[in-house]
């Protein structure tokens, strides 16, 4: 293997490790931020969510909620 081989080889792993470590953090921080930002609409009241059996928050649908609301003022 000459020096240019060498080098063409380096630069390449180098750049596919640079790009791929690029891409696995950006997709943990999307996850994180759009995480953080439902835990906030949740606790401020904006959403409401529901936990399943393996841990998984799922939204309630607004149908729903004014489905309850109207039943509890019905029967009150």
């Amino acid at each position: 293997m000459n020096a240019y081989t060498h080098t063409i080889v380096a630069i390449v792993s180098m750049l596919v490790a640079y790009f791929a470590g690029m891409y696995w953090s950006r997709k943990d921080l999307i996850d994180n931020v759009v995480e953080a930002f439902l835990v906030k609409l949740e606790n401020e009241g904006f959403i409401r969510t529901i936990t399943d059996n393996n841990g998984y928050k799922e939204l309630i649908p607004v149908s729903t909620i004014v489905a309850e609301a109207l039943r509890e003022k019905l029967y009150k």
